[in-house]
């Protein structure tokens, strides 16, 4: 009896990891949108041609607001979707607690932003890139400077003048 219990349970359980990771690969642009996420759609595999805007964008304009509620101290959070011309999807948070900022990297293709989860002191937009700023690891690594978003920079501007209205 106890062996078909724990066979049940194993079964159940390996039946529900598999269910996950398909849920996981089969999230949408559709769905990202959907559930608010700011979207970089990569046009290109390599780094230097999405960071000279081979990037569609959408719902930046949630993006902007974090960064604005972390200048006036205010709590926020966003989810970034990033879809690779593969059709594979990365999801990244960044959360303010109204402290510190942490970021939730499970992308890691970007030059010097490594996948795992950081603290940040800051955050901040310039040109098409957000950065974040005097980071630590979980480990302990320090990392002063790290790619926490890639977008175009028409793209923020049309988003800052949405936000601005």
């Amino acid at each position: 009896m106890r062996k078909t219990l724990l066979c049940l349970i194993l079964t159940v359980t390996a039946l529900t990891a598999c269910s996950d990771a398909d849920s996981k690969e089969n999230y949408s642009i559709d769905d990202a949108k959907a559930a608010g996420d700011v979207i970089a759609q990569h046009q290109v595999t390599t780094f230097d041609e999405i960071v000279q805007g081979a990037v569609e964008v959408d719902n930046l304009e949630n993006l902007i607001q974090l960064i604005d509620n972390v200048e006036q101290n205010n709590q926020d959070k966003v989810d970034i979707s990033i879809f690779d011309l593969d059709g594979s999807h990365s999801k990244n948070i960044i959360s303010y607690d109204g402290k510190m900022i942490t970021f939730e990297n499970n992308y890691g293709q970007y030059e010097q932003s490594p996948a795992g989860t950081f603290t940040c002191s800051y955050i901040s937009q310039r040109g098409p890139i957000v950065y974040l700023s005097s980071c630590q690891a979980e480990d302990g690594t320090e990392h002063s400077t790290m790619i926490g978003f890639i977008g175009t920079e028409d793209a923020f501007r049309e988003a800052r003048n949405a936000t601005d209205d």
